[in-house]
C-alpha cells in the first residue's frame, strides 16, 4: 500500500486549516477553539512531514548531496539566528510582524481603563442621556458547550427605558441585539432559535405589547427596536441616548445573564417549570436598577439596584427580596446616568 497519498493529502489538509486558524490568531483575539484547531492541524502537519521524510529518504538525502539543496538548508537554519536575536532585543523589522498583530487583536478588545462607544443619539438638538455601565467580575460566563467540543460564552442582555413617577412605562431608550428581535438559539440539538420570556421579564411585561404565543417578549426578527439596539459589548460602554427628561421620571434597567447558577437558583430548583428548567440555563433572576432623575439640579446619578424579574418569565411583577441573588450582583460594578444639554 503506497502511503504517500495518505500523506500528501493529510499534509495538505492540515497545513491549509494551520494558514486560516493561524491568520484567526493572528488578527483576533484569543478563542479556544480556534487555537486548539490549530494545535491539532500542527499535529496533522507532523505526522505528514514524518511519513514523507520516511517515504522520501533516500531522495531527500539525494538533495542533501547536490548544492543547491545545502545552501538552502544552511541559509535557512542560519537565518533563525538574526530573527532569533532581533525578536529577544525587540528590534525592528522583526518584531514589527508580532506587534502589527498584537494591534490587529487590540482592536476587537476593550482595554482596562478603556470602553466601548454605543451612540443613538439622533443628530438633533435638545437634552442628551447617557449610561455608563461597568463591566463587573460576573459580566461573562464561563465556557459553556455547544456541539462537538465547541464552548462559547454569554453575555447579559440588557435593557433601558423611561418611567413616569406612577411606574407607567414610557419608551425603551436601548435594548441588546438579542433580546431586540429574540435572537436566542438553543444549545438543545435541533430546537434552533427560541425565545427567552426569561430573560428580561419587568422590562418586556411594562412594555406591554402581547404576540401571538402569547409572550411580551419581541418577535423573532422583529425592527422595532431599530436605532434603539447594539449587539451586547464585551466589557465597560457608555451608551448614549437622546431623550427629553421631565422631573421625576425613573430610569430603569434589567440586566440578565444565563448560566449565572448558585445554592438556591441551581438547576433543579423548579423541576415543574418548563421554562426554567427546560433549557438548563436561566440561572438566577433579571436584576432591575433605577434611578429618579431631576435635570434641574443634579446632571449625574447612581443606578440602584432594587429588585428582580420572574425567574422563568412568568409575570412582570418586581420581586424586592435580593437575599437569594449573588454572583448576579457582580454582573454590573455599577451605572452612573448622566444628563447633558446637546
Amino acid at each position: 500500500m503506497n502511503l504517500r497519498v495518505a500523506y500528501t493529502v493529510g499534509l495538505s489538509v492540515g497545513f491549509l486549516c494551520m494558514v486560516v486558524t493561524g491568520i484567526l490568531m493572528y488578527v483576533t483575539e484569543y478563542d479556544y477553539f480556534t487555537s486548539g484547531l490549530h494545535i491539532w492541524s500542527s499535529v496533522i502537519v507532523l505526522l505528514g512531514v514524518f511519513g514523507h521524510f520516511k517515504s522520501n529518504w533516500v531522495p531527500y538525502k539525494k538533495h542533501l548531496k547536490k548544492k543547491l539543496g545545502r545552501a538552502t538548508l544552511l541559509i535557512l537554519l542560519a537565518g533563525l539566528i538574526p530573527v532569533s536575536w532581533g525578536l529577544v532585543t525587540e528590534q525592528a523589522p522583526f518584531v514589527s510582524l508580532v506587534s502589527f498583530g498584537e494591534h490587529l487583536r487590540g482592536a476587537s478588545e476593550v482595554r482596562e481603563g478603556s470602553y466601548t462607544s454605543i451612540d443613538l443619539s439622533p443628530n438633533t438638538q435638545g437634552q442628551g442621556l447617557s449610561l455608563y455601565i461597568k463591566a463587573g467580575d460576573e459580566y461573562e460566563s464561563a465556557p459553556q458547550p455547544l456541539y462537538l467540543g465547541l464552548t462559547y460564552t454569554a453575555t447579559p442582555q440588557i435593557a433601558v427605558w423611561l418611567e413616569n413617577q406612577d411606574g407607567d412605562f414610557i419608551r425603551t431608550l436601548y435594548v441588546t441585539g438579542k433580546a431586540a428581535n429574540s435572537g436566542y438559539y438553543s444549545a438543545e440539538k435541533g430546537e434552533g432559535r427560541t425565545k427567552r420570556p426569561e430573560t428580561l421579564p419587568y422590562w418586556s411585561h411594562k412594555r406591554g405589547v402581547q404576540t401571538s404565543d402569547g409572550l411580551f417578549m419581541p418577535e423573532m426578527d422583529s425592527t422595532e427596536f431599530d436605532g434603539r439596539t447594539a449587539a451586547t459589548p464585551k466589557g465597560d460602554h457608555r451608551i448614549t441616548m437622546a431623550s427629553d427628561i421631565k422631573t421625576g421620571y425613573r430610569l430603569m434597567v434589567e440586566v440578565n445573564r444565563s448560566y449565572d447558577f448558585n445554592e438556591y437558583y441551581h438547576k433543579d430548583r423548579f423541576p415543574n417549570d418548563p421554562i426554567y428548567s427546560g433549557s438548563g440555563s436561566s440561572g438566577q433572576p433579571s436584576l432591575i436598577y433605577q434611578a429618579t432623575l431631576q435635570p434641574e439640579s443634579q446632571t449625574q446619578y447612581m443606578l440602584e439596584l432594587v429588585g428582580h424579574g420572574h425567574h422563568s418569565g412568568q409575570n412582570g411583577e418586581l420581586y424586592l427580596g435580593l437575599d437569594e441573588i449573588t454572583t448576579a450582583k457582580q454582573i454590573i460594578s455599577f451605572m452612573v446616568a448622566s444628563i447633558d444639554e446637546s
